[in-house]
């Protein structure tokens, strides 16, 4: 007795996207051990396994990987997975493949209020400086949303994405203006814009994930909604979505998800804009399957820099925004040429 090709191919669609989720937990799990264990000290994975289950705090390598370790692989894992999806609202609500959380300003609105709060006050650190970045980026982004609405003519997530990059190049400069007139505080505050995971403390883990998990479960409530918007603003309206309100909340879950990440760690580039093309291409365009897979992809995509970054200049730390840039930018241009020969 034979069988039907298409009930074959569609039981190996059902169970394809079950397998990638599988194998990236897998390696997710893998990346995470193996961030606990490099480093300047190299520990092996008994150390790791007797810290995680039978943690005492007296042991000089169990106060290591507390303090230090496990609160970076905690805080990478986290801003992986939301720049990533991040990444993926915003290439939904503008339709641009070529859009991730910079295109709102929100990289270059933390950086600056950063740069300006340090140079303000130059004691200033910790929460107060991720408040001030953190609050940074909500402004850009609220700007760009007025700014859009006010402005008539032409596609809104067109107008969204051109004046999310002018404010961004002018925030830019002025942060580089901050910089060079006031070089004593450069030296600290150029780490941060490169964009580092070091030095993490747990007072910023708990945080970044009360925001980190609000964004994710908000954004995966409108995953259908998103599915819908991107196919075009007829689509979506005709099914009984509200256009206004999906942007208004899909764009308030960006400012969450990239605000605390760039609050925490600085601008990380490239992460939103690689992890959701990877993610469609793997298992498809339905949101409701994308946004998790992404937050998944995104935090193996981050952790996997991080521990590179770590032997550039070993025993030095490198920004891992350095090694996402590497990786991105010959993506980026990839990508823009197969968008101006009309691939999709």
């Amino acid at each position: 007795m034979s069988m039907k090709p298409g009930l074959l191919a569609s039981s190996g669609q059902r169970w394809q996207p079950i397998a990638y989720f599988a194998v990236g937990f897998a390696l997710l799990v893998l990346l995470f051990h193996v961030s606990l264990m490099v480093g300047p000290a190299f520990f092996s994975v008994s150390m790791v396994w007797n810290y995680l289950f039978h943690y005492s705090g007296t042991a000089k390598e169990e106060l290591i990987l507390h303090i230090l370790r496990m609160p970076r692989a905690l805080a990478t894992l986290m801003i992986g997975a939301n720049l990533a999806v991040a990444g993926c609202i915003m290439q939904a609500l503008t339709r641009n493949p070529l859009a991730s959380p910079s295109v709102f300003g929100i990289n270059s609105g933390a950086s600056f209020m950063v740069v300006l709060g340090a140079v303000l006050f130059p004691g200033i650190g910790g929460l107060l400086l991720a408040g001030a970045s953190f609050a940074g980026g909500v402004l850009t982004v609220l700007l760009v949303l007025i700014i859009s609405a006010s402005v008539r003519g032409g596609r809104i997530e067109v107008r969204m994405a051109l004046i999310g990059v002018v404010i961004q190049a002018v925030l830019s400069s002025f942060t580089q203006g901050l910089l060079i007139f006031n070089e004593e505080s450069a030296g600290r505050i150029l780490f941060w814009l490169a964009g580092s995971v070091a030095g993490i403390k747990w007072a910023e883990i708990g945080l970044l994930a009360l925001f980190s998990l609000t964004g994710m479960i908000a954004s995966i409530w409108i995953s259908h909604s998103l599915s819908l918007i991107s196919l075009g603003d007829e689509v979506a309206c005709s099914l009984g979505q509200r256009i206004w309100l999906l942007r208004l909340g899909g764009s308030g879950i960006v400012i969450i998800l990239a605000g605390i990440s760039v609050s925490v760690c600085g601008p990380i580039g490239f992460v939103g804009l690689i992890v959701p093309h990877i993610s469609r291409y793997l298992i498809g365009r339905d949101y409701r399957l994308l946004i998790p897979f992404s937050a998944v992809l995104g935090g193996i995509l981050l952790t996997a820099a991080d521990i590179v970054s770590r032997f550039i200049s070993f025993p030095s730390e490198t920004p891992v925004g350095i090694v996402t840039a590497l990786i991105g930018a010959p993506y980026f241009v990839f990508l823009a040429r197969r968008r101006s020969r009309g691939v999709s």
